[in-house]
């Protein structure tokens, strides 16, 4: 029932999203898909499964919606944040490993 929900509510999201632009795209989300991923790892997700939580995931986007500020008034351009976007993605990822080898 959660994964029905998930996606009706992904499907209605999608239809306000065209809606807003006004111009439909195979890859008008493209941009999102990064940043989206990387506030589920900063919030605690594991990108290897098991369990993550909505209150983590919601700290990240907050986390990663203020560092997309201060890098848009600094004037970096997009290629250089999807970078570091990944980079955070990939050092928490390998902080993430460390914790558990260390279990």
């Amino acid at each position: 029932a959660l994964y029905v929900t998930s996606s009706v509510l992904a499907g209605i999201t999608g239809l306000l999203y065209i809606g807003l632009i006004k111009a439909p795209s195979l890859s008008l989300a493209e941009p999102l898909v990064l940043p989206s991923v990387a506030a589920a790892v900063i919030g605690g997700t594991s990108i290897f499964g098991g369990r993550g939580g909505y209150t983590g995931t919601i700290i990240g986007a907050l986390i990663l919606t203020v560092l997309t500020t201060l890098l848009t008034i600094l004037q970096m351009p997009e290629g250089a944040r999807r970078i570091l976007f990944g980079l955070i993605v990939l050092f928490v990822t390998a902080a993430y490993l460390r914790i558990v080898e260390e279990r």
